[in-house]
């Protein structure tokens, strides 16, 4: 929980500082009082890293004693390593992407410093806001299937600046898409 709720806080950091997209999913596991009581925690803003993480729902209630189980402990998950975009990566990227994804991606890449208004954008594909969004909804579930696929924790290819009203792509990523003629 503790690790859940530095994510939130990751998260938080990241939208101040200008980064819009935000998706945080939440699995909670363990006793239903343990459970119910780390929701509770969370719904009441009291989810701090230094707070407790679990707390039990009945404070009257004394924590069982551990019990040492005869089967052995499942090896903790593997981290997976932050990394930086590569042409085997964009490539299999390229292969997750929608094909009205592509196109937009494909524009991007080839502007100057891989920055587009996002007003260019729409005029140059004939797109309203709404369906430039729709377009580019594929790239949020490419994003995590090439993040699973090559097991690295990988930055998003292309973001939207709200402030400056402007899509920027990665380098490594326009590189690649340029040098592969995708």
């Amino acid at each position: 929980m503790t690790t859940f709720i530095n994510l939130i806080h990751f998260y938080v950091n990241q939208h101040q500082r200008g980064n819009t997209m935000v998706k945080v999913a939440l699995t909670v596991e363990g006793e239903a009082d343990e459970v119910i009581a780390a929701l509770r925690q969370l719904a009441i803003g009291d989810a701090t890293p230094s707070s407790p993480a679990v707390l039990t729902a009945d404070d009257n209630v004394d924590e069982p004693a551990e019990q040492p189980s005869a089967q052995p402990q499942a090896p903790a998950p593997t981290p997976v390593p932050e990394g930086r975009w590569t042409i085997e990566h964009v490539r299999t990227f390229w292969g997750f992407l929608a094909p009205d994804a592509r196109e937009i991606y494909q524009s991007v890449a080839k502007s100057a410093g891989y920055v587009t208004s996002r007003r260019a954008l729409l005029d140059e594909m004939h797109l309203t806001v709404r369906q430039l969004s729709g377009r580019l909804s594929s790239q949020g579930h490419a994003v995590r299937r090439i993040r699973r696929a090559h097991n690295v924790a990988l930055p998003h290819p292309m973001s939207f600046d709200s402030q400056a009203d402007e899509y920027r792509m990665l380098p490594d990523v326009a590189d690649a898409i340029v040098r592969l003629n995708l």
